[in-house]
Order: structure tokens, then sequence, then C-alpha cells
């Protein structure tokens, strides 16, 4: 009882004094005393909640707060405050669950619009399966597999999960969701646990740790508490809240401890990743644009560089980016999906890569990307479906294998790409002088980038010395090329796509006005 004095409230305090006095004065009978001495100490436990140290929550895990009925509440609350978002700002998440916590994924599953929450559900049971799905090899030694690692293992494996499969709406792929529970829950009188990890592409992550006292609850019951708190893990991070005390419901019942850190890499300045990208510390990373009121605002670079396969990449300095590339963008994912339609639940990306390295050049200076960067954000007509890579990859043998690293294709196929280029790149990539002087070397480094394809967009001929320079669509360069690696090449015709601007004109205006 002393432990807990303090906890009380003033009231409470001088009740308990008058009670005991009357107790020992023999006024009250014993046994009374005894059963409400129970009560009091039950009182003082539940009490516990309002002494609640930072980043630490006393949450419910009695029975009657969490009931299978409760839990299909959640369910249902959690999908339709998804729905109630725009369409390309819901979240979908995938589920990995090792041990408890399983019956999240049937309240989910069972509840109307989940489809557009729920990508997947896994119940990793044994350890080679839980193993096999964070890909840790499986003679995997002194790993403990109920612990905060093994859970955010599990969390960052179900967020890539949640990226390949989003890849269908990319605008969608910065709302994904991963979590991660591993747990072990037992009905045999020791203290059960449970870990959560929930972690979503935009860099926000929420990790619990869940010790269950021991009161008597069946297996069934302490799966339910934990497949309540991973509904509120998902809500949690979906949510944007950043508070941790947000997790806690009023009238929640017989708490115990639950140990909640929150972190973020949200809004973490682009120039840090452009100088891991330079600095050899990650070798590409993906940018996704992040919207606000219909316009693009900032970049989100992906936690785990992911592309949609049959993407179409447009490599390019882009200093500065201008309207003409976007259209030629535009032109390009027209021709594609002409040539090879996407099913109507799909949207053809088009990505900006902006190699850091040229062939005969340092590397860009971070804060000249980061410049770029921002005129992206202040063109007034942008793809639909876009984002933009940073490689320091300036050949495309390069550019091929570390951008087809990024995609999945679910079947063990080769991954696809289009490559955007102009008649200048392509006139440089099928040049003989490149290769030796020996065609068969040239036709043997395209057939080596297996998947890939090039969409080519013309332009003026800017050596012509006529009055009136004539439009280069590269059909004919492309005419003379063998047969194996023609059908590599699909031109954009001059009524499709013409831009007579440049980015050197446009820096040359720059310097005159300066």
């Amino acid at each position: 009882m002393k432990l807990h004095y303090q906890r009380l409230r003033a009231p409470t305090r001088v009740h308990l004094f008058a009670f005991f006095a009357l107790a020992l004065l023999g006024s009250v009978d014993c046994l009374l005393v005894e059963r409400c001495s129970y009560m009091f100490s039950t009182f003082l436990r539940r009490s516990s909640s309002h002494s609640t140290p930072r980043k630490v929550l006393l949450a419910s895990m009695s029975s009657s707060a969490f009931s299978a009925e409760t839990l299909s509440d959640k369910a249902k609350e959690l999908i339709d405050r998804n729905l109630a978002r725009e369409e390309s700002e819901r979240n979908s998440c995938c589920i990995a669950v090792a041990g408890g916590g399983g019956k999240a994924l049937s309240a989910l599953s069972s509840t109307a619009g989940a489809s557009q929450l729920l990508l997947e559900g896994c119940v990793a049971y044994s350890r080679k399966s839980y193993l096999s799905y964070v890909r840790l090899a499986s003679d995997t030694t002194g790993f403990f597999y109920t612990s905060m690692e093994a859970a955010r293992l599990a969390s960052n494996a179900a967020l890539l999960k949640a990226l390949q499969f989003q890849t269908s709406d990319v605008r969608r792929m910065t709302h994904c969701v991963g979590v991660g529970c591993t747990s072990s829950l037992t009905s045999s009188g020791e203290k059960s646990k449970a870990f959560i990890v929930a972690t979503s592409a935009d860099g926000r992550q929420l990790c619990l740790s869940i010790v269950l006292d021991d009161s008597g609850r069946t297996r069934e019951e302490e799966d339910i508490c934990v497949s309540n708190w991973v509904l509120r893990a998902i809500d949690f991070v979906s949510s944007g809240s950043n508070a941790v005390d947000d997790l806690h419901e009023e009238g929640e019942e017989e708490a115990v401890a639950i140990d909640a850190k929150y972190t973020s890499t949200e809004g973490i300045d682009i120039e840090t990743t452009v100088k891991r990208v330079v600095d050899g510390a990650q070798t590409i990373a993906v940018l996704m644009p992040l919207y606000k009121s219909g316009h693009p605002v900032s970049f989100q670079s992906l936690p785990v560089p992911v592309i949609p396969n049959g993407s179409l990449i447009f490599p390019g300095s882009f200093n500065p980016p201008h309207k003409g590339h976007i259209a030629l963008a535009e032109a390009a994912v027209q021709a594609e999906q002409e040539r090879r339609p996407c099913s109507r639940s799909e949207k053809r990306a088009a990505y900006f890569e902006l190699s850091l390295l040229n062939a005969d050049k340092p590397a860009i200076d971070p804060r000249s990307v980061v410049k770029r960067l921002q005129y992206f954000l202040e063109l007034e007509s942008l793809p639909s479906h876009w984002g933009v890579i940073l490689t320091m990859a300036p050949l495309f043998s390069d550019k091929v294998r570390r951008i087809q690293n990024c995609i999945e294709t679910f079947d063990n196929s080769c991954p696809k790409m289009s490559f955007v280029i102009g008649t200048d790149t392509l006139v440089r990539l099928i040049d003989r002088k490149y290769y030796d002087n020996d065609e068969s070397k040239m036709v043997s480094a395209l057939q080596e980038m297996e998947g890939t394809r090039f969409v080519v967009g013309g332009r003026l001929d800017q050596k012509a010395k006529a009055k009136s320079p004539r439009f280069v669509s590269g059909g004919e360069e492309i005419s003379q090329l063998p047969v194996t690696v023609k059908d590599m090449f699909t031109t954009i015709s001059e009524e499709n796509f013409r831009s007579d601007i440049s980015s050197t004109e446009i820096r040359n205006s720059w310097s005159e006005e300066e």
C-alpha cells in the first residue's frame, strides 16, 4: 500500500485512513476489511495509469475492454477513416505476424473496404517461415524471435512488400505502411509479451513493447489484446500524430505497462539524401513528390528504393528542368501505352533520373541538385504519376543494373523499363566509335541490357546551317541498325512531340538577366 499511496488523490487518501481507523477500533468486520483491502489494491493498480512516464503508456488489456467485438469495431473505424481520404492519399499496408496478433488480419479482411487498406497479411508461425519472410539465413543462430529487433525486421520486410504491391499507383507509395508483430503468448501463469513495429514510407515509425500481466486471460483473449494494438499502431502512423499518448483510449481497464517509442525521418532535407548517394552510402535514391492541395510541395525519399516494372526512365542533367522535359515524358508514356497498354488499374509512371556523376566530370554539388529538384516542384504541369531517381551511374549499362535491382516482377522474369532519350543521346548510344568501331560490340552491349527499351523524342537539328532547321526524329539512324536490336527503339513523331526549348537557352537567359 505504501508504494501506491502518493498516486491517490487527496480525498481518496482521507477515506482510506478513515476506513482503516475504523477497522482498528473494531467497528468494521475483519472479513470486510480483507475484502475491501483487495478492492483498494485493485483500484491502486488501475490508478497507476495516471502516473505515466514519458514515452510509456499504460494500456488496457482486460478481456472486457478488448473483445472480438471491439476488435471488429476498431478495424471498421480504421478502414472508414482510410476511405474518407482522397484516393491518392489512402494508406496501404502489409502485416507480418509471428505468434499472436493474427486476429488483426481477420478483423480487417472481414470488414468492407479492406481492399483499400490491406495488401497482404502473413502469419509466419514457424521460425523458418519467419526467417524466409525477413530474408535471413535459415541457419541463423543466437537470434531472439520475440524481440524488438525481430519485429523491426518484419516491419521493414512488410513495408518493402507494400511498396512493391502498390506500384500500380505510385502516388500512394508514400502512404504505405509495414507492420511487424512478434509475440510469445501463454496461458500457463507466465507473463506474455509482444513487440509491434509499424513503419510508414514517409519515415515515421512506432515501436511498442508490451508485457501482459497474469490476469487469467485465455490464449485467445491475449491474442485479441495484441491484435488490437496492431490496429492501433497502423492507425497511429497513418494519422500523422506524433504523440504516443494518443494511443491510449479513455475508459479502459486493468492497465499494464507498454513502452512506446516514436521516431521519424519525415522532413529530413533532401540534401542529406543527395550526399548519401554521392558518398556511396546508397547506390540509388527514389524521391516521390508530396502533394498539398493538389500541388507538389516537397520530396520524400523512399526508405527502400522501389520502382514499378515497366516504368519510363528519363535520364538527364535537368539544369534546369523545363516544360519541354515534361512534354517529352508525357509523349513517351503515351507512346508506350499504345505499344503495350496497361491494365485499367495500373498507371504507368515516369521517373526523371539524375546521375550525380558524369563520365568526364566530377560529382554534382548536392546544393545544385537540391535547386534542380525545387525547379521540378515549380513547374506548372507535371505527369500525374512521376518521381525522381538519383544515381551515380553515368553509363546506361550501370543505370540498368541499379534500376533493375529496384524492380520486383513477382514471376522471376526480367525487369522491364523504357529509357526516354533525345536524338542526340541516341546518336551517341549507337555510335560505333564508342565500341572500338565494332558493330558486333555495339549490338552485344545493347542486348546485354535485357528488358530495356528506348523511346526517342526528336528535336531540331542544331547543327544545320539552313535558315529553317529540320526536325530530326531519329528514325533514320534506327533504320540502319541490325534487326536484332532495331525493335528496342520507338520514335515519337513530330505531331506528338516537339519542343524547341532547351536548358542551355534557359541558363543563358538567366545569365543575361543577371
